[in-house]
């Protein structure tokens, strides 16, 4: 009778022990899926907006935090003194001037890809639609997660709400209503409106950041006239030369339908339509910030490396690294009014 009760104990044990492994498996194996998805997502997620990252996040999140080091010149908090940051600070202010730019890039990027895969599939086969790694549905899908979660986060955390609106706005036209596709001023003027508008955005995130972190509260924040003034004036700056990104893109933009400036005009002469403004925009922007030598060389040297490889140099990496180069030339523009103040 005792040699029956113990086995039964030693069963029972030996029972739960196996459950309490077979549990602990699951576990693992559900914690390494969790893992798995969450580590997809965000690869997927830097696959959407990597490539336009530098024409938006990194040019656009310059323009803020160098909008705020000029200080009270081109943007003024409420009723608050314009204090120096400490590391940490400024680490904090650039971070929340990023995810402004990035989260409403990832909105446009999620419109814009969901509906291009063929075009994708030419330019840029890395991308998930094309490359397999998502459906077009299961991108809408996350469109429809996306568009609330970046509202919300935009106005409550970052007050720029009115900023994101009007993006979204820009996003439907462009992509919805195939304003990005039918005449290619029509598609600079709506990247201008949006590049003013993440501009003027990265350039309250970031005051209002420092704000937070020099007196902890968000102190309301406005452009002064010469901040809007230089907004509107690298607005123009976009709008004169944003297609030299499309000399890259001929064969996709073809496939999709896109009436591009290269495809328009033809490849040479939208070039020159690139070029020139480039040039002139440099002279432009060092004369209206009186800006020192050093600045006004560095400047005029970047564009003047743009214009001579639009007009002179072609081919598809060519071309992408002559908008690489571009990129650095409106970085150098954002950087100016700290340089020159």
């Amino acid at each position: 009778m005792l040699n029956r009760k113990i086995g039964a104990w030693a069963y029972y044990w030996a029972s739960c022990s196996s459950i309490e492994c077979l549990s602990f498996r699951n576990n693992r194996a559900l914690i390494s899926v969790k893992v798995c998805t969450i580590g997809t997502t965000a690869y997927n997620l830097y696959l959407i907006t990597v490539d336009d990252t530098p024409t938006f996040v990194v040019p656009n999140t310059i323009f803020g935090i160098a909008g705020m080091a000029t200080g009270p010149l081109l943007v003024a908090a409420t009723g608050e003194p314009h204090e120096p940051l400490l590391l940490h600070q400024s680490i904090y202010c650039v971070a929340q001037t990023v995810l402004y730019n990035w989260t409403n890039l990832l909105v446009f990027d999620l419109a814009n890809q969901r509906q291009s895969s063929h075009e994708d599939a030419l330019n840029k086969p890395w991308r998930p639609i094309p490359s397999g790694r998502m459906s077009s549905v299961q991108m809408r899908r996350l469109l429809l997660i996306a568009i609330p979660l970046v509202l919300a986060y935009n106005h409550f955390i970052l007050h720029v709400g009115v900023e994101t609106g009007a993006l979204f706005i820009l996003t439907w036209l462009y992509n919805d209503l195939g304003g990005g596709d039918e005449n290619w001023i029509l598609r600079n003027g709506i990247i201008a409106c949006a590049f003013g508008l993440y501009n003027l955005g990265s350039l309250k995130v970031a005051a209002i950041s420092a704000s937070l972190v020099i007196h902890s509260r968000a102190a309301p924040v406005a452009a002064t006239r010469i901040g809007l003034e230089w907004a509107m004036l690298i607005s123009g700056v976009i709008f004169t030369t944003m297609h030299v990104q499309d000399l890259k893109d001929v064969e996709g933009d073809k496939t999709r339908g896109r009436c591009s400036a290269p495809i328009i005009l033809g490849p040479k002469a939208a070039a020159w339509t690139v070029a020139v403004p480039v040039l002139l925009w440099s002279a432009i922007c060092s004369i209206f910030w009186n800006a020192p030598l050093p600045v006004v060389l560095v400047t005029s040297l970047l564009g003047i490396s743009v214009s001579w490889r639009c007009v002179v140099l072609s081919g598809t990496a060519a071309d992408r690294r002559t908008w690489q180069l571009w990129c650095a030339w409106t970085a150098m523009l954002y950087i100016m009014p700290p340089l020159s103040a």
